[in-house]
């Protein structure tokens, strides 16, 4: 009879053990989605951050490129004078000492 209890009281205890588990499984999942859904570190601020990321991940790749241009033009200028004297009179509009520069207005 003693053990006849004892499986019965333990039939009860793992009753109760499962019921608990399910009630605090169940309790976790809403207290987790409340959070994503509302918290801090919600769906919305997750998918927020990831449009930034990506915008900047662009910008940081355009900006590789143009340091790429303006380091092959200033090895450009540093080895050829004529490049030099042609960025000099295009870009910034240097002359010679003879040469005059006419604009046209459209």
């Amino acid at each position: 009879m003693v053990s006849r209890r004892r499986t019965k009281q333990t039939g009860v205890a793992n009753l109760l053990l499962e019921r608990g588990a399910g009630f605090l499984y169940c309790f976790a999942t809403v207290v987790i989605a409340i959070g994503i859904l509302r918290g801090e570190t919600s769906i919305a601020r997750y998918f927020s951050l990831a449009k930034s990321k990506y915008i900047l991940e662009e910008a940081v790749a355009a900006l590789k490129a143009e340091n790429e241009h303006l380091a092959n033009e200033i090895h450009m200028i540093k080895e050829s004078k004529s490049y030099a004297r042609k960025i000099l009179r295009e870009k910034y509009h240097v002359t010679d000492e003879d040469e005059k520069i006419i604009y046209y207005a459209d």
